[in-house]
């Protein structure tokens, strides 16, 4: 295994980018997200996956972290590419009219109330999920 594509905690807790592409193949495409990008998440992610908690679940909290800020980032990118200014939090859409159409959707339903910034993708809310079952909500050092 190369160290260029991992994150190595001990020798026991190691996450690699194919670790990352396994679980989340929709991240498969090397040229919209290098492996630089996604082991500059991850290295940031097993700041906030505990070991401790999560243990035999804590690559897939490391990827999942590093999941939703490669979705978040891609937000960024697409608004940026259409002229606009990235990273403006907008929060989730709840609808949308264009012409005599509009659409709405239960925003309600598929986010949990306390999770703030972690509601705005997929990811982010599996990982809050995840974060509450195995009780490191609010835990900081």
């Amino acid at each position: 295994m190369s160290q260029t594509n991992a994150v190595v905690v001990d020798a026991e807790h190691i996450v690699t980018t194919a670790d990352f592409r396994t679980f989340f193949p929709e991240f498969n495409d090397e040229t919209k997200y290098p492996d630089a990008l996604i082991l500059a998440y991850m290295n940031v992610g097993v700041q906030f996956v505990s070991i401790c908690r999560w243990q035999t679940s804590w690559m897939f909290g490391v990827c999942l972290f590093a999941a939703h800020e490669l979705a978040m980032g891609l937000l960024a990118s697409k608004t940026a590419a259409a002229g606009g200014v990235p990273g403006i939090s907008t929060g989730i859409v709840s609808s949308k009219s264009v012409g005599p159409i509009s659409k709405s959707y239960d925003t309600g339903f598929a986010k949990y109330d306390d999770a703030g910034y972690w509601n705005l993708t997929i990811y982010g809310q599996r990982y809050w999920y995840f974060v509450k079952l195995f009780g490191t909500g609010g835990t900081q050092l």
